[in-house]
């Protein structure tokens, strides 16, 4: 078979598999779908799903690629349209858009776990574009209060890092439903608690 047409015939397969699960998310819900359901109704060996998506995870970032990078460009117009306001105030803004993008994106986003290790092959997480483009936001803002001098004394790797893995989808999910918090107030005292802390008093 002509390299070409093997290559196109992969590219079906795997527009087959993301049409497929998409359909059975939304009608079953994210959680309840196993690799299996999605294997068989796509009309495909498991092998064939599997070499394409290690785990469910893997499956749901590839859904969530055109979500995330319209996302992305909303905090990129973000930033542009308020650029003159401090540093302290965009990422604050930042933060309370990605919480609403959080709880918008909830079902999709639950599935996508941070590895227990950090070996190449299980750095699925780190490596992705929605840690990428975070941690590349977070770390401009954190170098830009820096010179600015408005930033405390830290590593900013470390911080950027940091404010992208603290705070998993569990725990807003058992605040917003449990404690009873709303959206904003959670982003509000996110800020509060990690990210107000960072910028010396005005």
């Amino acid at each position: 078979m002509p390299a070409a047409r093997k290559k196109k015939d992969a590219m079906e397969v795997s527009k087959t598999i993301l049409h497929t699960a998409k359909l059975l998310f939304a009608e079953h819900g994210v959680e309840s779908v196993s690799m299996h359901q999605v294997a068989k109704a796509a009309n495909i060996g498991q092998g064939t799903l599997y070499r394409r998506y290690a785990n469910k995870s893997d499956l749901c970032m590839d859904l969530m690629k055109d979500n995330f990078s319209t996302f992305a460009a909303s905090i990129d117009k973000l930033l542009l349209d308020q650029k003159d306001s401090s540093v302290q105030e965009r990422f604050t803004l930042t933060i309370h858009h990605l919480i609403r993008f959080l709880d918008d994106e909830f079902d999709w986003i639950s599935v996508i776990q941070v590895p227990r290790h950090c070996e190449p092959d299980q750095a699925t997480f780190f490596n992705s574009p929605p840690y990428q483009f975070l941690y590349r936001t977070y770390q401009s803002l954190l170098l830009e209060a820096q010179e600015k001098h408005e930033l405390i004394e830290l590593d900013i790797e470390f911080v950027a890092h940091m404010l992208i893995t603290s705070f998993p989808p569990e725990s807003y999910m058992y605040l917003k439903k449990v404690k009873g918090y709303s959206t904003e107030r959670i982003a509000a005292c996110f800020c509060q608690t990690s990210i107000d802390p960072l910028f010396l008093p005005k």
